[in-house]
């Protein structure tokens, strides 16, 4: 299939590794993550969904504590990368590897999971209701869902404080696929609302990201990543903080029928 015609992560896989993985913004990212997931974590043996999981680093710290993961991703490329990462840290027999769809997937699934991952996927996908609803219906009566999203605000911010004016005031973000910032940036009152329609109740909300990326390249460079992690940190819940980061991570469960 040529170059031009495969999914958008085919042809990115390399530029996500390099420079988001690779960078402190992605080191960050992933940190953060981690401390919002440590304590679903604890529960021994869970069986866990990576929706869209990509280069698999959360999958592989999951199975590293025990848990039964299924990285799902539609991209070959991405999960190459993946399983070669897997294999060198041992653990090529404890993450189950599937390639294909995810609204596909969930659809097919007879299994549900216990923690259903989906992070910076919903930004990607055109319909982010049918993801949504894709990934309410594999979750057990009992789990959790984790969804992080690329929150459409820190993009007008971001974009107006770089003079770039016109975009913000035409709204339109579309265009962007052949890079790395998505073409569907989300409104958070409307993925709330996706959450609230499907019976699932948000328990957690967090900013990743509330300042770092606004920060001058000067101030990113002269202050340790210690630093800048405890300053997100110590506001990534609060309010208005929450609402101008890069993204937002919820975590919500099934409401009791």
């Amino acid at each position: 299939m040529p170059a031009a015609q495969l999914p958008p992560f085919d042809r990115l896989a390399g530029r996500f590794a390099r420079n988001i993985y690779d960078t402190p913004k992605g080191q960050l990212r992933l940190q953060l993550l981690k401390d919002d997931l440590a304590s679903v974590l604890k529960a021994p043996g869970l069986r866990i969904l990576d929706a869209g999981g990509g280069l698999g680093q959360m999958s592989r710290w999951a199975a590293e504590l025990g848990h039964r993961v299924t990285l799902c991703d539609h991209s070959q490329a991405m999960l190459e990368q993946a399983v070669a990462a897997n294999e060198a840290a041992g653990l090529g027999g404890k993450i189950h590897i599937v390639r294909q769809p995810l609204v596909e997937f969930c659809t097919q699934s007879e299994d549900k999971f216990d923690l259903v991952l989906c992070h910076a996927v919903l930004e990607w996908v055109e319909n982010g209701p049918e993801l949504v609803a894709a990934l309410q219906s594999v979750l057990a009566p009992t789990g959790t869902l984790s969804l992080m999203f690329y929150n459409r605000h820190s993009l007008v911010l971001r974009n107006a404080l770089r003079g770039n004016f016109r975009r913000v005031m035409q709204g339109d973000w579309e265009g962007n696929t052949g890079g790395l910032t998505p073409a569907h940036p989300r409104e958070p009152k409307a993925v709330y609302r996706w959450l609230e329609e499907l019976g699932l109740r948000v328990d957690q909300a967090a900013g990743v990201r509330c300042f770092y990326d606004y920060l001058p390249r000067k101030v990113q460079q002269t202050y340790a990543f210690d630093d800048i992690l405890a300053l997100e940190r110590a506001h990534r819940h609060q309010a208005p903080y929450l609402e101008m980061a890069r993204y937002i991570h919820l975590l919500a469960t099934q409401r009791a029928r």
